[in-house]
């Protein structure tokens, strides 16, 4: 696997970040080493596009930006955005189905009027799991960090699958590729593509931990941006041999 791997596509947030939300030092180096080597990094993130670009023209990288969890993609910084033909009009009726059902316990997230696709909300004392009781016409994400309402069938993983066959020399499968996350936004990453791994976020509740576990092919043992980088390093040694 290590010697057939030629894309490394990567959550942000709990994934390659610290436990207080900055940067990993460790895992910045991980990808500087990955893309060094000729693997194209990229990123699959619930950011929406233009922070998680910025991020992308800072660390060099090469692969795919996947944004507001599979609602937009570029193949790689300061290209044209591809056209999925997603659309934002059903997470926007959840949105205000939801206000209607709620009153005063549901707003937009301060970066929502940012996004393309995705819409980003805060609930205020009703749990994800009780709102996704109402959005029949939408599915509504939890990151930990916010919750996402997105036209039903877009994810991080189908977007991925979309764009194989756009990049680098267009013989990409999915076997030829590692991708990394922490949380349930990142489980279609790891249902759709064999070579996963579960970076450990301490953070998570044990049953959704659990779940993610099953899904995922391995699980790093250390957490947040230092489990990425210990897999990475173990990964390109393994390709040394």
């Amino acid at each position: 696997m290590a010697h057939r791997i030629r894309l490394v596509v990567t959550d942000v947030d709990g994934t390659i970040t610290t436990a207080d939300d900055s940067l990993s030092l460790p895992a910045l180096e991980a990808i500087r080493r990955l893309e060094e080597r000729g693997i194209m990094v990229g990123l699959a993130s619930g950011r929406y596009l233009a922070r998680l670009e910025s991020l992308a023209r800072d660390l060099d990288i090469s692969g795919p930006i996947i944004a507001e969890n599979g609602g937009v993609a570029k193949l790689k910084a300061n290209d044209e955005l591809v056209d999925l033909g997603y659309s934002r009009y059903p997470g926007i009726r959840a949105l205000e189905k939801l206000k209607r059902l709620f009153p005063g316990a549901i707003e937009e997230t301060e970066d929502d009027k940012y996004r393309l696709v995705d819409v980003g909300i805060k609930s205020h004392g009703i749990a994800a799991a009780e709102l996704r009781n109402h959005v029949e016409d939408a599915e509504l994400l939890d990151s930990g960090y916010m919750l996402h309402l997105l036209q039903k069938g877009v994810s991080k993983g189908t977007t991925l699958v979309r764009l194989l066959g756009h990049i680098g020399d267009g013989t990409l499968s999915p076997e030829d590729v590692l991708v990394f996350g922490d949380s349930p936004t990142d489980i279609s990453l790891f249902q759709l593509f064999p070579y996963s791994v579960l970076i450990t976020n301490p953070k998570l509740p044990a049953q959704e931990r659990q779940a993610l576990e099953k899904a995922a092919r391995f699980v790093s043992e250390t957490a947040f941006g230092e489990g990425f980088a210990q897999v990475v390093f173990h990964f390109l040694a393994a390709r040394e041999v």
